[in-house]
């Protein structure tokens, strides 16, 4: 059962960037144009859990309500640094630092959780650390100037997704653990929230560029996806140990959205990418054998 989350969770994910990377080449999408979008897609992942939540534990405690604020908090600053580094820096060399950020969680596992921890799996969170710069690509090829202030919003993101992760895990770790519907909508509404405040501060400096049909349309799928998604990883975060679920998600949705970005964008598949695809496929395996 858990297996099949996960491959689901992968198909997701990989689903989730390759729209938002057709959303962006025909948008080109700002800070004002993502507060947007997301607050389309996070409106629509609210109702998908609402629907989600008649069929399921309807109790909302405490632990789940402050959980669900602070996986907000850390999602939408995430967002925010994210997009702000990529306009700094690459697409690529920050999604890479984004996907890293499942270090954190990982090892938050074994440290905190008392999670088993072998050799293997440490080999296999390796591979894919090493996949996953390779998946960006060949190196420099964008002829884009790292700076200071990408390095920077690039720890920053760093360590937000890390902390996404950890937060999952922490509200399995509670007595809210079986509020899973309860704590996505919870936080979709916050993040909802949030992302409206966002859109009225960019329009009122005036730097907002208003609102189409690609927003709502694209906002609107991946909303529906993130909706699924979300449940889905957060069941995820309490049936296996952190060390096989953070790389093995993250790893799988980065190959198969370089294949998707091969077979449906047309986009060059390089040796970096196959070399990178190869090895994470390589970790992955080592990953799934029990300790």
């Amino acid at each position: 059962m858990s297996w099949m989350l996960l491959i689901l969770s992968i198909s997701l994910a990989a689903f989730k960037s390759s729209l938002y990377n057709a959303y962006a080449k025909k948008e080109q999408p700002g800070i004002g144009s993502t507060f947007r979008f997301n607050a389309v897609a996070y409106g629509v992942a609210a109702l998908i859990a609402l629907i989600a939540l008649l069929f399921a534990d309807k109790s909302l405690s405490q632990p789940t309500i402050l959980c669900a604020l602070g996986y907000a908090v850390i999602v939408f600053l995430l967002q925010t640094v994210s997009v702000t580094a990529m306009k700094e820096g690459t697409m690529a060399l920050t999604s890479v630092c984004v996907m890293y950020g499942m270090i954190i969680p990982s090892l938050a596992g074994p440290f905190f959780w008392k999670e088993p921890l072998g050799v293997r799996q440490i080999i296999g969170v390796v591979m894919m650390l090493v996949s996953l710069w390779l998946l960006r690509g060949k190196p420099g090829k964008s002829g884009c100037v790292v700076t200071k202030k990408w390095r920077l919003l690039a720890a920053a993101a760093f360590v937000l997704s890390g902390m996404a992760g950890v937060m999952e895990k922490v509200h399995q770790s509670t007595t809210g653990r079986a509020e899973k519907a309860s704590f996505v909508l919870t936080a979709c509404l916050f993040m909802l929230a949030f992302s409206v405040a966002a859109t009225l501060i960019v329009r009122k400096n005036g730097t907002d560029g208003g609102f189409n049909r690609h927003i709502a349309a694209f906002g609107a799928v991946s909303g529906a996806a993130i909706g699924i998604y979300s449940i889905v990883n957060l069941s995820l975060a309490g049936m296996l140990d952190s060390m096989i679920y953070y790389p093995v998600a993250n790893g799988g949705a980065m190959l198969l959205t370089v294949l998707a970005s091969f077979v449906v964008f047309r986009e060059p598949l390089d040796r970096y990418k196959i070399a990178g695809t190869v090895l994470g496929l390589c970790g992955m395996a080592a990953l799934s054998i029990p300790v």
